[in-house]
């Protein structure tokens, strides 16, 4: 087991609303934790990566606002709906080939909620989740994990109807030395 870095998944307001005054725009943010895993050597690798978070994804909008995904070794996309399958969050039963690359996420979108979000539905304007990510099954050295926050600035709280105002990628951290 090898701890990949902390991980920080958003839904909010920037600022909290009840301390910025009337008038200044106060956008909302979403941000979400990817990790881009590489195989550096052998022919395959199967592994878990698992995703523990303080609260069990269970405050705020909880798991119905989160999606996970994958971004495959061809750079297609896709829904992963097994992210809450088990005891275990996160993506299991992994498999990576000599040469790929692929990218793993999970992001709260709150329009996933299903009614047409405003802030009064978001506790405290805004949800997240923190905790940390790490790797199962792999052996030592064998992949390379980078991990980048990715954040989207929109209007409003609403990200399937509200504007888009910037965006931005920072990579995270990684976790290093001995772990106890």
């Amino acid at each position: 087991m090898a701890y990949i870095s902390s991980c920080e998944i958003l839904a909010q307001n920037l600022v909290p609303t009840q301390i910025i005054p009337s008038g200044p725009q106060n956008p909302f943010l979403v941000q979400g934790y990817f990790v881009q895993m590489s195989l550096v050597s052998g022919n395959s690798v199967n592994f878990n990566l698992i995703f523990n978070e303080t609260t069990d994804f269970t405050q705020g909008l909880g798991q119905r606002a989160l999606q996970a995904q994958m971004i495959d070794a061809k750079g297609n996309v896709g829904i992963y709906s097994q992210f809450f399958a088990s005891t275990g969050r996160g993506f299991l039963g992994q498999t990576i080939f000599a040469g790929q690359t692929l990218i793993y996420g999970v992001q709260c979108i709150p329009g996933l909620v299903g009614a047409d979000l405003d802030a009064t539905l978001l506790p405290q304007a805004g949800t997240g989740w923190r905790g940390t990510v790490r790797l199962e099954g792999a052996p030592s050295g064998s992949i390379i994990a980078t991990a980048t926050q990715r954040l989207v600035y929109y209007t409003g709280p609403n990200p399937l109807k509200d504007s888009v105002i910037t965006a931005s990628v920072y990579g995270v951290p990684a976790a290093s030395g001995t772990l106890i």
